[in-house]
């Protein structure tokens, strides 16, 4: 096997452990072509970004239909197929525009792509995209404000929820955990309530999705995906997903390779 970069090594190693379950070390040593040191680095730092746990020899998935991996650890992941989805959100990125972002790695990839542009208002309460959107001299900037929460990198609590539903921005631009049967969830409960708030204070609302979260599950449910006004997936997405999704009467846009 051809020498891995950091990133890509972690990310077979967490996908491996994510399918199996449960996966000895003992394996995952002779799934990668580096030393057992670097491996074993590679654990630990998946291991504090809470994506598997270790425990007498044996490596086990932390990311179920009841937690998600950190936003550190999801920044670095499917970075390709997050930025082919930017294509299709450019038409909504004019000056003067309003925009609710959520807490996700996808829709901050794809506001990163667009911050020649001027005059956005971007409301968010994700620290990720506030760095971004404060580091842009021509933006304005609105935090929701609440109780912030290191591992997804985002504030929740009763002030969000209440500007929330103060305000009406011309879009929302949200990204899912989990599809399931059309269904958006996630698995902790304030996420979904703050993914579903921000849809109803948007006058429109896009989903931004990469074909991975067809293949998960998670506990609360956000919306359908037919309630957005557009749902964009990227281009890896298999035709018969598209095809159900457009039948359950969701608007379907496809990113560009």
């Amino acid at each position: 096997m051809a020498q891995l970069s950091k990133n890509d090594r972690q990310q077979l190693l967490a996908e491996h452990v994510l399918n199996a379950g449960t996966v000895r070390v003992e394996d995952l040593l002779k799934l990668v072509d580096a030393s057992p040191m670097t491996i074993y680095r590679d654990l630990s730092e998946l291991e504090n970004d809470r994506v598997i746990v270790r425990s007498r020899g044996e490596v086990t998935a932390v990311a179920t239909s009841l937690s998600e991996t950190s936003m550190k650890y999801r920044l670095t992941q499917e970075e390709e197929a997050k930025d082919s989805l930017a294509s299709q959100f450019e038409k909504y990125l004019t000056r003067g525009t309003s925009i609710i972002c959520d807490d996700s790695s996808t829709v901050y990839s794809i506001l990163k792509k667009f911050t020649s542009v001027g005059g956005l208002t971007i409301i968010t309460n994700n620290w990720s995209i506030i760095q971004l959107a404060g580091s842009v001299p021509d933006w304005e900037l609105v935090t929701l404000g609440g109780r912030y929460d290191r591992h997804l990198d985002a504030n929740y609590g009763p002030a969000g929820v209440k500007t929330l539903q103060q305000v009406r921005a011309d879009h929302a631009f949200i990204s899912a955990a989990a599809i399931s049967d059309g269904v958006v969830y996630h698995p902790y409960s304030q996420v979904a309530e703050y993914k579903a708030l921000m849809l109803q204070s948007s006058v429109q609302s896009h989903l931004a999705v990469t074909a991975s979260k067809f293949e998960r599950k998670a506990l609360y449910r956000v919306a359908d995906t037919a309630d957005f006004d557009s749902v964009v997936v990227d281009a890896g997405t298999p035709e018969s997903i598209i095809a159900e999704l457009r039948e359950r009467g969701a608007t379907v846009r496809v990113g560009r390779d």
